[in-house]
């Protein structure tokens, strides 16, 4: 293990500049409270996307997409022939905890005519809108287009049902599906050049999610979704502290209406403002740090204890394939799922744990976040370690590396793998137990098979506790760069 290492800036240059500046008249430490305080209130915050188009263009089928569910299942929003969206039904994507979908009826039917339909939805109530279409452009279409620009609100044209259109397309002789697609597209793109507009255009098929722009769509959408959650965010302060008391009056009103945000939340950030001046731009900064921040996960280990093993498949990678962990402390792992983490292989921490636990807790400072893998209970240094991050107030959890070689060695017993696995267990947190840990699960890993045994169960873990490590992590970060700026 190499202490000497140079651990990557946890945010780029030009955001590390604009925090320091727009905190430069601050105290370091009451900027961590400060944070956490404004960042547990924008946690709460929802965005509110409404999923619009004439009735049978498909809304209630997209939305399906979106929560990862079919038709028949328990929760998915209803489809069918007829209109079956009698009022704005709000759904949540369990993958987009403050992103609420809003399936509205569907336009010109006999309940919704284009006159009435915009007053009716309210579509000042949305943050965003998908404009959904089948077939071709309507008049009813661009009304819609109409009322979602003179709000200047974002918006996802998307063509549904792009498998209908290729099976009718076929038919023609010397077909290409890519220029039928092409053709679509421009099809579309037409109309929003004529009102001056370029939004993102999406063709896709709720039957065929795999094929055309589906996957474009959910990806884009994710990607964009957070940056407008912010800018919402940071727009309703502006006009909470800066627009005047009829503005702040109106944007309270809207926020509480929509159920963006409690009142209780609402008085924290007026509390908050008065306090120490914390209004729009200060927040606009901090949120923009906050998405391009970077959380270090520290994989501890023994030499031979397989650090690397477990980095590679929390990255999703093979051991042989190219780009996975070697047994280097200089350079992290990314993982695609996870672009805002950066996993380091830490092993052979007995060279410097046997050495001086001094320098070892040294080492482990610059790490939000721990993995501790087990290698021999009777050597405990796995206990040493959880007891030098719980001094450090910071959070870990602890792996059995190499289950799958135990259990070979107990084939005389007669007992099967479940027992065996449960003794094992029962066996582990007596240990922790008794060792005073207030981490008192220990996940089970298969050397050769990351789907055996507690992996899942692993990522699970892994992924709740760094969305709770993540704010605190970013606020004493902040905290120090300004500090060493003074």
């Amino acid at each position: 293990m190499d202490n000497g290492f140079y651990m990557p800036e946890k945010i780029q240059e030009d955001h590390s500049k604009k925090i320091k500046d727009v905190f430069a008249s601050e105290r370091p430490e009451e900027i961590p409270s400060q944070l956490i305080s404004l960042l547990e209130v924008f946690d709460h915050f929802k965005i509110d996307i409404a999923v619009t188009g004439e009735s049978g263009a498909g809304k209630s089928s997209l939305i399906n997409v979106f929560l990862g569910l079919n038709p028949d299942d328990t929760g998915a929003a209803p489809t069918g022939a007829i209109e079956t969206t009698k009022q704005a039904t709000m759904y949540q994507p369990p993958n987009l905890p403050h992103v609420r979908l809003w399936d509205l009826p569907g336009m010109g039917t006999p309940s919704f005519t284009s006159k009435s339909y915009v007053n009716t939805m309210n579509f000042d109530l949305y943050d965003m809108f998908m404009v959904v279409i089948s077939e071709r452009v309507r008049e009813n279409n661009m009304l819609l287009i109409d009322e979602i620009g003179q709000r200047k609100k974002p918006l996802y044209f998307i063509r549904t049902k792009a498998d209908n259109d290729m099976r009718s397309q076929k038919r023609k002789s010397k077909f290409s599906e890519k220029r039928a697609l092409d053709q679509l597209r421009q099809d579309c793109e037409k109309y929003l050049k004529e009102k001056k507009l370029d939004p993102h255009v999406f063709l896709v098929s709720a039957h065929d999610t795999h094929k055309y722009d589906m996957q474009k769509l959910m990806d884009t959408f994710k990607d964009e979704v957070s940056q407008l959650r912010a800018e919402v965010f940071s727009s309703f302060l502006d006009k909470l502290f800066h627009g005047g008391w009829m503005k702040a009056r109106n944007a309270t009103y809207h926020i509480q209406q929509t159920g963006k945000l409690q009142a209780d939340d609402i008085t924290t950030l007026q509390n908050m403002y008065k306090r120490t001046g914390f209004g729009a731009t200060k927040v606009s900064v901090v949120l923009e740090a906050l998405s391009h921040f970077q959380l270090d996960v520290a994989v501890l280990g023994e030499t031979g204890s397989g650090t690397s093993t477990l980095v590679n498949a929390l990255i999703g990678l093979e051991n042989e394939e190219c780009g996975a962990a070697t047994a280097s402390i200089s350079n992290p792992a990314l993982s695609p799922g996870n672009p805002d983490v950066r996993f380091w292989d830490v092993s052979g921490i007995e060279t410097v744990m046997d050495y001086s636990m001094n320098e070892m807790k040294q080492a482990l400072n610059c790490y939000d976040f721990y993995i501790i893998l087990v290698s021999d209970w009777q050597k405990a240094r796995h206990i040493k370690l959880a007891k030098a991050v719980e001094e450090q107030r910071k959070h870990y959890l602890l792996v059995q590396t190499k289950v799958d070689c135990h259990l070979q060695t107990q084939t005389d017993f007669c007992c099967d793998e479940t027992d065996m696995l449960d003794g094992l267990r029962a066996q582990y947190t007596q240990e922790l137990q008794m060792a005073k840990l207030s981490e008192r699960q220990i996940f089970l890993m298969n050397s050769l098979d990351k789907s055996a045994f507690d992996f899942v169960g692993l990522e699970s873990a892994l992924s709740s506790d760094l969305s709770t490590v993540r704010t605190s992590a970013f606020a004493y970060y902040i905290a120090r760069i300004v500090k060493e700026h003074k």
